[in-house]
Formats: C-alpha cells, sequence, structure tokens
C-alpha cells in the first residue's frame, strides 16, 4: 500500500513556528492537501499531540477519511543535530519525552526573540505557553537517545541529513556504524536519487523527505510517498505505521 505522508511537521509549541500551526489547522491543511499520515514533530517536546489526536477524532468523524496522526518528536542530541522520532501511542512518546526533558538544558525562553510557545486544547484554544525554551540540546549523546527511543517503540530518523546545520553529516562527517538506524530525511528540496549520486556510502538505505513546515502553506501538498507492505493491512493505524517504519530503517 503507498501512502502520502509529511512527517515532520512543527506545531505553535516550536517557537519557530507560525501562531495559527494548531492542531486542527495543521489536519485540515493535511486534509486537504490529500495526505494519508502527517507527524507533529515538535522541538523537544510532544506536549500538543493528545490535543491534535482528539482534534481529529472532533474534526473527522463524519468523514470517510481522516489523516492519520503519528506521536513526534524532533530532538537534538548533545552532538548538535536532530533526530526525528516516530512512536506508536501518545504514551510512549510522552515517557520519552520526560526522559529527554531531564537531560535537557533548560533556559527560559525569550520569546521576543524566539516566538512564543504554545499548547493547545482540542478546539485550537491556547491553554498556555511554555517558558523554558524548546530549541536548547539535550546533553546526552545520539546513539543513548535514540536507543531510548528504540526501547519504547520509535522509529528513528536523522533529520534533513543534507543540511549543513543541525545535520548528522554536518555534525560528524559520516554516519557512525554504531548509529541504531538505516533510514534518513533529506531536504524537501534535495533530490533522493542526487544524494545517494553524492554520497554512494549511503545509496542502500532507507530515505524520506519531509517538509519541515513550520507554516501552513509549508506542508506538503500531495506529500511524500512510502510503500508500506501488504502484511501491514489495509487499515493503517499508529502502531502499524511506525512497526513499518521501524521495518524499513532497519534493512
Amino acid at each position: 500500500m503507498i501512502v502520502r505522508c509529511d512527517l515532520h511537521i512543527h506545531s505553535a509549541l516550536s517557537p519557530c513556528a507560525s501562531d495559527d500551526m494548531t492542531p486542527g489547522n495543521i489536519l485540515g491543511m493535511a486534509y486537504l492537501n490529500g495526505l494519508d499520515v502527517i507527524a507533529i514533530t515538535d522541538h523537544q517536546s510532544c506536549g500538543n499531540i493528545r490535543s491534535a489526536l482528539a482534534a481529529r477524532c472532533r474534526l473527522f468523524e463524519e468523514q470517510g477519511r481522516a489523516p492519520l496522526l503519528i506521536p513526534g518528536m524532533e530532538l537534538e542530541c548533545a552532538e548538535g543535530f536532530h533526530i526525528l522520532c516516530y512512536f506508536p501511542s501518545v504514551e510512549s512518546a510522552e515517557d520519552f519525552w520526560h526522559f529527554c526533558d531531564t537531560y535537557r538544558i533548560h533556559i527560559a525562553n525569550k520569546p521576543t526573540v524566539f516566538g512564543e510557545q504554545v499548547y493547545f486544547d482540542a478546539d485550537d484554544a491556547p491553554l498556555g505557553v511554555e517558558k523554558d525554551l524548546l530549541l536548547t540540546s539535550s546533553t546526552l549523546d545520539s546513539i543513548t537517545l535514540a536507543n531510548e527511543a528504540l526501547r519504547l517503540g520509535a522509529a528513528v530518523i536523522p533529520a534533513h541529513i543534507d543540511r549543513d546545520s543541525y545535520s548528522i553529516l554536518a555534525s560528524l562527517g559520516s554516519i557512525p556504524p554504531e548509529f541504531p538506524s538505516r533510514g534518513y530525511e533529506l531536504s524537501r528540496n534535495c533530490s533522493i536519487d542526487a544524494f545517494r549520486t553524492l554520497h554512494p556510502e549511503l545509496r542502500e538505505n532507507f530515505y524520506i523527505t519531509g517538509s519541515d513546515a513550520h507554516n501552513l502553506t509549508g506542508i506538503f501538498d500531495g506529500g511524500f510517498a512510502i510503500l508500506v507492505p501488504d502484511k501491514y493491512g489495509d487499515e493503517l493505524d499508529a502502531p502499524k505505521f511506525v512497526e513499518a517504519l521501524r521495518a524499513l530503517t532497519s534493512e
């Protein structure tokens, strides 16, 4: 089964995202853009996931099709690059969130510099703001963080590895052989074929392209196609989709 995805979307809990990146608006745009699966991947937090799941139920209770929502997070490891983590349940995502928060550098946010970090309810009403800046990194290394996410059932994918900043290649120069994933994300304007030609040592790995959307118009129109093996059935849910991603990124 081919599913159309955007697995890198920021809500307004990420300080760099627009104020209109509310759970309901994200889901509505994903629906209009014909997406089958999306992931909200805020920086160092999954604090808007429960509201997004509730909004999905409210908005699409009478619709025949609703975008599947995967609980996600984009974290920054001690080496200075970003890792996307996708979880089979909101509970496992929150367990990882609380684990990471223990090892994160905590400083106060400056909204006039970085932007507000807003929590929403299922009706897109603001519940409050996160006062700690969510753009700070973990004090834990990438392999420790990735292994903890995997222990909780997640799929782990280093983010935008073609970029000159916040990418595993920019930070380390190469992919450590002990890094426990063979799946990578490329930026929306990077050709997978061109990247494989440039990096023949990474040719055989699994790739996705994410929008890294920080505003509504940035969400993929039509999405990135992922072939999910037939053994996962015709009716995907978050556990099945994440299990498929885990398999694809371990091959």
